[in-house]
């Protein structure tokens, strides 16, 4: 019995989501990751982030639709680690929220 071979883009969802788990255990024990305090930058390093994800020979069967969402799936969870940071790296972030 064997099982069907996963395309390239489940097995990269199934990365992205395994890495999101990882970022939550890290928000979960009280962590979190510093981000540039420039816009441009984050998105640049969020991007970056889905592409390293992607195994080389993924690459190019992976849409730039997925690679947003998996950006953007980044994005929100590492945003999300931000409220951890002391108050001081937040403002040299210029993150201004209420966490």
């Amino acid at each position: 019995m064997t099982e069907p071979d996963s395309t390239a883009r489940t097995q990269y969802a199934q990365r992205v989501e395994r890495r999101i788990r990882f970022l939550q255990t890290l928000k979960d024990a009280g962590l979190g990751l510093y981000l540039p305090a420039d816009e441009q930058a984050r998105q640049h390093s969020f991007d970056q982030l889905a592409r390293m994800t992607a195994r080389q020979r993924e690459l190019p069967q992976l849409s730039a639709d997925d690679l947003s969402k998996a950006a953007e799936a980044f994005r929100t969870h590492i945003d999300a680690m931000q409220g951890v940071l002391p108050h001081d790296v937040q403002y040299k972030n210029r993150i201004r929220r209420n966490w």
